[in-house]
């Protein structure tokens, strides 16, 4: 989506887990999806256009398998919550608290037919 900043500031808007900053008078092609596009779409300053009425209204993502939260574990621009979350979605309250034992118990999820 092209988002545009008509205010006088800097202005931010989270994509994807981080700030994305747009300066003013400046148009910049930002991924917005779910929550993100819904904040930003709350900041009057903020020109959006792409954003569909559908994209705003998604059902949230599919659960992701243990594989992809292990690849969480991998990626250094996830955040160790963020990865935490994925993988008590799939654990529950089994969900160990230290990273090394979640990467375990994942790894074991992942191994189980």
């Amino acid at each position: 989506m092209k988002v545009t900043n008509n205010s006088k500031a800097l202005q931010g808007v989270r994509s994807n887990g981080r700030a994305v900053y747009v300066r003013p008078g400046e148009t910049r092609d930002v991924e917005l999806e779910g929550v993100d596009l819904e904040k930003a779409k709350r900041l009057p300053f903020l020109k959006i256009e792409g954003a569909s009425k559908a994209a705003s209204n998604q059902e949230p993502e599919s659960p992701k398998t243990a594989l992809e939260v292990l690849e969480m574990a991998k990626d250094p621009n996830v955040q160790f919550m963020s990865f935490k979350s994925a993988t008590t979605k799939l654990l529950g309250e089994k969900t160990p608290s230290k990273k090394d034992e979640i990467i375990a118990a994942l790894e074991e999820l992942a191994t189980q037919p």
